[in-house]
């Protein structure tokens, strides 16, 4: 029972600190150290429930874009070749040595990359390695609109940048939010840089709830489920057949589950508890029930308890 764990004063004030837990006593109105240390362990819940989400998304963006540029351009298209072709972008200036944020930043992730895998012994130098090495903000910053449109062409006329309509249709094979391949880039950069700024608040231990704004449960619960949907939506754009992959395996059900108030309830000890008497109970109560954890017990002596996962 969780009254016989103590929690303060070292659980509570020196391995996880007031000040860590002060945030959360004020957003979800805590009574008391078992309501304060189960709502801790929700966000914990949460974060273990949406990380495999934002895993795939790195992954299936990484991927695909990988793959359409390396068919464009070849291997390790992020450096120079042996024609002494290098990556191009809009505002290249000949006469300056500086360079974009986005473009200079691309640069030093393949090349920390680069670094990763050259202190293996014997180093390996596979395309695949150095894309799998780089870290997640490589892919938002290469659908920076420095890579669409068109430069001078060396000898006179003009050749397109990375980013056309068509190769960009190649990487985001899903319902573009518009006709315009402009507005579609940033609209994915954008989705991009949500998510792999929520991914850092996960990988980090922080409150994945947090955010300006977020006041109580409510407000709490909605801010994740908007960033469950960026998920939704990016993977989608990506690729629907990947999307449908991880919605019929659950995983989108799992994080929007854990998500939820009731959940909040169960790591806090305060879920209703639910007696079954029979097949009939069973089923009713699974019937009223959607996406969500039931605490059940077997008649009403209480002596089993059992949580109930219902899709």
């Amino acid at each position: 029972m969780p009254e016989t764990i103590q929690y303060r004063p070292r659980l509570i004030e020196q391995l996880i600190t007031n000040e860590r837990l002060g945030k959360y006593k004020t957003v979800f109105k805590t009574t008391n150290d078992i309501e304060l240390l189960g709502v801790y362990l929700w966000n914990i819940h949460v974060g273990s429930a949406i990380y495999p989400l934002t895993c795939a998304a790195e992954v299936t963006l990484r991927n695909s874009i990988d793959y359409v540029l390396t068919r464009r351009i070849g291997y390790f298209w992020w450096s120079q070749d042996k024609k002494g072709k290098k990556l191009k972008y809009k505002s290249f200036n000949p006469q300056t040595l500086s360079e974009p944020d986005s473009v200079r930043k691309l640069k030093e992730n393949f090349q920390k990359a680069y670094d990763s895998r050259a202190r293996t012994k014997p180093p390996i130098q596979k395309h695949y390695s150095f894309i799998a090495k780089t870290d997640f903000s490589t892919w938002e910053y290469i659908l920076d609109n420095e890579f669409m449109g068109d430069v001078p062409k060396t000898g006179g006329g003009s050749e397109p940048l990375i980013w056309t309509a068509k190769h960009l249709k190649e990487v985001f094979t899903g319902t573009w939010p518009s006709l315009s391949a402009h507005t579609t880039l940033n609209y994915a950069k954008n989705l991009v840089s949500t998510i792999r700024k929520f991914r850092n608040r996960i990988s980090h231990n922080e409150p994945v709830w947090k955010k300006f704004g977020v006041d109580t449960e409510v407000d709490a619960i909605k801010h994740l489920h908007e960033k469950i949907e960026k998920i939704e939506k990016l993977i989608n754009l990506i690729d629907p057949e990947k999307f449908k992959l991880l919605e019929k395996s659950g995983f989108f059900k799992a994080a929007y589950r854990a998500c939820s108030s009731e959940e909040i309830r169960r790591f806090q000890h305060l879920a209703q508890t639910h007696s079954i008497n029979s097949i009939d109970d069973l089923k009713g109560l699974v019937t009223m029930q959607s996406n969500s954890t039931l605490k059940a017990q077997i008649g009403n002596e209480g002596i089993t308890q059992y949580f109930l996962i219902v899709t």
